[in-house]
């Protein structure tokens, strides 16, 4: 089942027109073979009632005449024609050689003595070739029967033809018919395949936009108008979610804002017991973790709303790396990694409290993940018109499966890359990147991750 529906369809369709045309075969040839079959029983039955009525009895002379001037009306192959008496014997015959043995059984011998008539396909001679026998009483002689008989060798000559040809022109007929299936499956889903591309790139930022609904009322049109409709439900809804994470994060900036100030001031009370101290410092790093998040959030609405606003200067990822760096320092101190700082000037066109936010994020994300005793490793370049900043750890790296969505919005990767965040910090390095105008990409194998991005340089501006 993990076949294109294009090929599946062509599958069952040869499948099927085998069935039928293998089915209409037999019954061209069992049709065939039956009508050829009548019309020798017919031939037979004319050929008996002549010669009823010629033969006199007037010895064996006379049955011989008779018989073979009425058998060579029967159609091509051996012919013959016997007399038997109620007993089996045979009294005269003609023709073919095969009649100078009883041309039927005991059993035929009791239908026809009994007033019956017998129609037979038996086999005959040494060589058992098949012959149509006709077994009937002849009316002016009681107790003589005539048996007339017939080679079926022209019956089986047709329907060998027939089937031969059969046999070879099926296998072309199926291949003529499995290209134009599959060039006919190919042309009815064509529009499904332009629906998929089309839905395929139509990421979170593009929902504004539809496929294209084709002008035919089939079952193509309603799986369009089905996505589309989808598509404004989901549009309205990331919406409504954006525009609740805005107002919630504005509602609550300023009362977070507000506990800040009011426990730095209460920290600053000497006469604190060392409990309430160590409480209020647990509490101060609470809400300063929550004010980073708000911040995060207001940061992802404004850039989902286009209204992210940039100061741009020159700036040198170089400087702002180190900057960061020693920001950062007691925390790399306190979790025993080495940060080191590679590469040269970089000058680009940018925001740099924004570059600040990107750096800080990567930094403390590499810092995380590398670990006791690790090492972090921020690199500066400048390449193809763009100044680029690379952070690589010794972590255990991201896994092939998740690598591609590390700059989702709230996801969190397995164990081996999860922080204690929200899932927010490389999704908002994202926005930041893409608003300079620039890209960011990670590269990862196991025991190592690097995190690259890309601003144009101040001479590419200008």
């Amino acid at each position: 089942m993990k076949l294109p529906i294009r090929l599946r369809v062509t599958i069952w369709y040869l499948a099927l027109l085998a069935v039928l045309i293998g089915a209409l075969g037999a019954f061209v040839v069992v049709r065939l073979r039956t009508d050829l079959v009548d019309g020798i029983d017919a031939s037979l039955d004319t050929r008996a009632r002549q010669i009823a009525l010629g033969f006199h009895g007037k010895g064996e002379s006379d049955f011989q005449d008779v018989s073979d001037a009425s058998l060579r009306g029967l159609s091509g192959g051996e012919s013959a024609a016997q007399l038997l008496d109620t007993s089996d014997a045979v009294l005269q015959s003609a023709g073919d050689p095969v009649a100078e043995a009883p041309l039927i059984g005991a059993t035929d011998l009791a239908i026809v003595n009994g007033g019956g008539t017998v129609r037979r396909s038996v086999q005959l001679g040494p060589d058992f070739e098949s012959f149509r026998v006709l077994a009937v009483t002849l009316p002016d002689s009681p107790g003589t029967i005539l048996v007339v008989a017939t080679s079926l060798e022209t019956v089986a000559s047709s329907v060998e033809r027939l089937t031969i040809l059969l046999l070879l022109s099926g296998p072309s007929v199926l291949v003529v018919a499995g290209l134009g299936g599959w060039w006919l499956a190919r042309a009815a889903l064509s529009p499904v395949s332009m629906i998929a591309r089309t839905a395929g790139v139509i990421g979170i930022d593009q929902l504004d936009e539809r496929v294209d609904v084709p002008r035919a009322e089939d079952e193509v049109h309603d799986l369009a108008v089905t996505i589309n409709r989808m598509l404004e439900r989901l549009e309205r809804g990331v919406k409504n979610q954006r525009r609740f994470i805005d107002d919630a994060s504005h509602e609550l900036r300023t009362p977070l804002a507000v506990m800040r100030v009011e426990l730095e001031v209460g920290l600053r009370e000497r006469d604190l017991a060392p409990e309430a101290r160590d409480t209020l410092e647990s509490l101060f790093q609470v809400v300063e973790s929550l004010g980073a998040t708000v911040e995060d959030l207001l940061t992802l609405a404004r850039a989902d709303e286009g209204k992210l606003v940039l100061v741009e200067e020159t700036v040198d990822l170089q400087a702002c790396a180190a900057a960061v760096r020693e920001a950062l320092a007691p925390v790399a101190a306190a979790a025993n990694v080495e940060v080191r700082l590679e590469g040269q000037r970089t000058p680009v066109i940018a925001d740099e409290r924004r570059i600040d936010q990107v750096l800080r994020n990567l930094l403390a994300n590499a810092i995380t993940y590398a670990g006791p005793e690790g090492h972090v490793v921020i690199t500066t370049w400048k390449e193809n018109g763009s100044g680029y900043c690379s952070v690589r750890d010794n972590g255990p790296g991201i896994p092939d499966t998740v690598r591609s969505r590390v700059f989702d919005r709230f996801f969190r990767a397995d164990d081996a890359r999860t922080g204690d965040g929200a899932g927010l910090g490389l999704a908002i390095c994202r926005e930041l990147v893409m608003a300079h105008g620039g890209r960011i990409e990670v590269a990862s194998q196991p025991g190592t991750s690097t995190f690259t991005f890309a601003i144009p340089e101040l001479d590419s501006v200008h």
